[in-house]
């Protein structure tokens, strides 16, 4: 592969076979005959009828069809209409979250400019860009948007934002000069890339490279599909598969059973069919889904926008936090933070909005004071860009440099009394070989004023004194180093360091640019930067609270990178850049990002390699971006969050979330939230299993005690689909609670349930056996019919069910500490569920299908009583297994 950042402009036109001319048309018409068109093709999408069909592959799922189908056998078809009804109401309602979820191609050809500025047979025509082919001579100008990548041959005052690719904050100020082999993207001065625009200038180039060959196509091939399922949809599959081993086991068990004692095999069938239904807890797909989709809303509430389900349990089991750093830990707005005349002045407030203080030594002061004055002047007198509020919020029209200096004057309240009082008679530009700018204005005082701006040497060299606290004196080679000084210290802090200088000029005097730029009297300092959000700093410190571990992964300079991390407290000083990570095997990788938390000059296919290193070390990641270059690392991610306001569609639709306030803040609040329905998920589980285990253990041991059925399976039914269903809903949205965000993340190893999660659901599903089976046994030994009995252990179960319920709110908290009032819903669903039990009970209809009758007062009073044991084994088992704590 050609390197065409080493070669000069002829050597790359040869190696084209190209000219300045550009090609003729026939060159072109075989050239893209042979290559293909300018455009990036994605890959095939299946049908919309594939992708809600992929929904029953689930493991849990699968499960429920079969047991659907056993119920069709058996001729209990109501049993298996209610079960499929619940198979398809979650597969639609996980069907609609993520209709739109996989258009990342789509929007990465939108980004290419439709129509480019080309030379054929020596004249520039208008072409459409998918037209375009290597070695055609395109010309670009300050708007365009650059359509391929292209060697610039010659340009003028060129500047390009290269932000949505290499993550650069600033213009970045091209240069035709060849450049050395190891010249890493972000630095090559000499290339356009494809999706980038000119904000300034204008330039001639040759096209290098066409669709999929460009950087950005290179982007595009790298956004794939997770080869991994989300953790939660394992561990539920790992559940399911342990599940129905289990009740396939001890089915066949008890049917071997039931015929070896002679039993009629339709009879003995029937009691199989019972203890499957019994043993699969047909509602817990539709828990665990209802849970996701009450936590989407919420965070949509919360500013964050949840375009996968099982994104949300993702983000809350997050242990680490790859974050961008242009306009996602700071604005992406350039912001002067410090000005140095005789003195040290910081200046506050971030972003364009011209709101802050002027503070020496953390006390205020006047930014209308002589030398601070001077030097704003200088900044509005010597520039081009204005401010503009467009109702909303402050916006920059023009050079972000420019525009950070005109911010500060307003915050300095000398804007427009400046503007108002000069007129700009003459304009020396900025240049790549000047590295300054100056104007003359006319003063309405009377007379000529010289201002200049740029890099502190080359206005340096033109000036011959200095202000200074006792006013104006010649310079000397003392006051040189000082300001030398000055610069270095405020560079060694990622500040971009512009000095300042004017003096006065008579109407008679030249104006030629020698004598303009002479003499002139040295004014100050100032050092500018994308700040970090105000809000970031405390979010960060929020995440390693929670255990959560933040990673800055960035295309900009190391000491960049080094200053925002050091006052966000990312990491401890130490940089990776991409040239490094360039020579490192996977398993040095691996090695060094366990300490380093910081990565600058970094390219996609780096962003992707750091990601995946943290993955290979059994991390949940999450990554953060807002550019084209953090697409296929936000794919690459176990959850990729986007920002909604500043993000480029590539970004959105490789994203998991897409936060719409590009609030840092705001992840920090979803992690919390992820967090919450995880716990919810958890305790639903647990909830289900124990019915569902007690059900099973109940019908079981009844059968090997020589009892009949304790439990029919549409009476099984109606307690798995209906009467625990309801408590189930309020437990998906109980309330998050305190000291959620002081723990630490959970190991992604974890299963579903964990070891202690587990004591505890077998424990209370024991209390539940011994309660149901103890009260149909003591029916049956006072004399009571088989449907009496099985009415008693049908009620007893559904009310211990409720009872569980409310325990399961916390796993650690006492049921005498928990206010009932804060989760609503759950009361709702408690009544709901006992409303259900009474009707199954009461209502002759009802009855004649589930085989119930109504029962008497004392055994009511008997089931009411067996409940409160419940109750207690709850109480006692969170305070025995401490492992039940996340």
């Amino acid at each position: 592969m050609t390197s065409w950042h080493t070669l000069t402009s002829d050597e790359a036109l040869s190696a084209l076979g190209s000219g300045p001319s550009g090609l003729s048309y026939e060159k072109a018409k075989r050239l893209l005959a042979d290559l293909g068109q300018n455009q990036l093709e994605g890959p095939m999408r299946p049908p919309l009828w594939r992708t809600f069909l992929g929904k029953f592959k689930e493991y849990l799922v699968i499960v429920l069809l079969f047991a659907a189908l056993i119920s069709f056998i058996a001729g209990e078809s109501a049993n298996a209409y209610v079960i499929l009804g619940i198979v398809l109401l979650v597969a639609v309602i996980g069907f609609l979250q993520e209709y739109k979820a996989e258009r990342a191609m789509e929007a990465l050809r939108d980004m290419q400019a439709p129509q480019a500025d080309v030379f054929r047979d020596g004249k520039m025509v208008s072409l459409p860009a998918r037209e375009l082919v290597p070695g055609d001579v395109i010309f670009l100008e300050a708007g365009d948007k650059v359509p391929a990548d292209g060697r610039i041959l010659d340009e003028t005052q060129l500047e390009v934002i290269e932000a949505p690719l290499t993550g650069e904050s600033l213009p970045v100020k091209k240069d035709p000069a060849p450049l050395s082999e190891a010249t890493p993207l972000a630095d090559r001065r000499n290339m356009i890339f494809m999706g980038t625009t000119v904000s300034y200038g204008n330039c001639r180039a040759v096209i290098t490279a066409t669709g999929r060959n460009t950087e950005l196509g290179r982007i595009s091939s790298m956004i794939q599909p997770r080869p991994v399922d989300p953790p939660l949809k394992m561990k539920l599959e790992q559940l399911a598969k342990r599940q129905a081993i289990l009740v396939l086991v001890i089915s066949l068990a008890v049917f071997a059973l039931g015929v070896a004692k002679g039993s009629p095999v339709i009879d003995t069938l029937i009691t199989a069919i019972a203890l499957a239904v019994a043993g699969v807890p047909e509602a817990l797909p539709f828990v665990v889904t209802l849970a996701l989709a009450f936590g989407t809303q919420a965070m949509a509430r919360k500013s964050a926008i949840i375009r996968s389900l099982p994104a949300v349990e993702t983000l809350g089991s997050t242990t680490v936090i790859c974050t961008d750093k242009t306009g996602t830990l700071t604005t992406g707005e350039m912001t002067v933070r410090e000005i140095r005349t005789y003195r040290s002045v910081q200046v506050t407030g971030s972003g364009y909005e011209p709101v802050g203080e002027f503070l020496q030594n953390g006390l205020a002061t006047d930014p209308r004071s002589e030398d601070i004055a001077q030097l704003l002047k200088i900044g509005v007198l010597c520039n081009n860009a204005d401010l503009n509020h467009d109702g909303t919020k402050d916006r920059i029209i023009g050079d972000p440099t420019e525009g950070a200096l005109i911010v500060v004057a307003k915050k300095g309240e000398i804007l427009e009394e400046t503007r108002n009082s000069y007129i700009e008679i003459v304009e020396y530009p900025f240049d790549s070989d000047r590295k300054r700018m100056t104007t003359v204005h006319r003063s309405e005082m009377g007379g000529l004023e010289v201002s200049m701006k740029g890099a502190p040497e080359m206005v340096l060299e033109r000036c011959t004194f200095i202000a200074g606290p006792q006013g104006i004196k010649p310079m000397t080679e003392e006051d040189r180093m000082a300001v030398r000084a000055a610069s270095n210290d405020m560079a060694k802090r990622a500040m971009r360091v512009l000095a300042f200088a004017w003096k006065h000029m008579e109407e008679h005097e030249p104006r030629e640019i020698g004598w303009v730029e002479s003499d002139l009297i040295f004014a100050g300092l100032m050092g500018m930067m994308d700040p970090p959000r105000s809000e970031a700093k405390e979010a960060i410190r929020i995440c390693q609270k929670a255990g959560i571990r933040p990673i800055m992964i960035t295309g900009d300079h190391p000491l960049t990178a080094k200053a925002i991390g050091r006052e966000l407290g990312i990491g401890q000083d130490e940089v990776i850049e991409g040239v490094q990570i360039e020579e490192m095997s996977d398993e040095a990788l691996q090695s060094r990002i366990k300490d380093v938390s910081t990565f600058a000059r970094v390219t996609a296919e780096h962003k992707v390699r750091i990601v995946q290193a943290l993955k290979l070390q059994g991390n949940v990641v999450a990554m953060t971006g807002d550019g084209v270059n953090d697409a296929p690392a936000l794919k690459a991610a176990d959850i990729g969050v986007a920002m909604g306001r500043t993000g480029t569609d590539v970004a959105k639709e490789a994203s998991d979330m897409v936060i719409t306030d590009d609030n840092f803040a705001t992840i920090v609040s979803a992690v919390e939230e992820g967090r919450r329905i995880y716990d919810n998920i958890r305790k639903g589980a647990s909830y289900l299993l124990s019915v569902s285990f007690a059900e099973l253990a109940t019908i079981f041991l009844g059968v090997m005690i020589g009892l009949p059925v304790p439990l029919l399976a549409v009476q099984i039914l109606w307690i798995n689909v209906i009467a625990e269903e309801f408590p189930a809903i309020g437990l998906a949205v109980e309330p998050a609670h305190d000291g959620i965000m002081n723990k630490k993340p959970r190991s992604p190893k974890e299963p579903m349930p964990s070891r202690g999660l587990m004591i505890y659901t077998l424990g209370i599903s024991g209390a539940i056996v011994i309660g149901s089976l103890g009260l149909y046994a003591q029916a049956l030994e006072a004399g009571q019919d088989l449907d009496y009995a099985r009415t008693v252990a049908f009620m007893g179960l559904g009310l211990f069910t409720v009872c569980n319920a409310y325990c399961s709110r916390s796993l650690e908290r006492s049921v005498l500490k928990m206010d009932p009032l804060t989760n609503k819903k759950l009361i709702l669903g408690m009544t709901a569920s006992i409303l259900s039990l009474l009707v199954v009970a009461y209502v002759p209809f009802m009855q004649s299908i589930f085989g119930t009758t109504a029962l008497g007062l004392q055994s009511w009073g008997m089931i009411l009583a067996a409940s409160l044991m419940v109750v207690m084994v709850s109480e006692a088992l969170k305070k025995a297994v401490p492992m039940l704590r996340l």
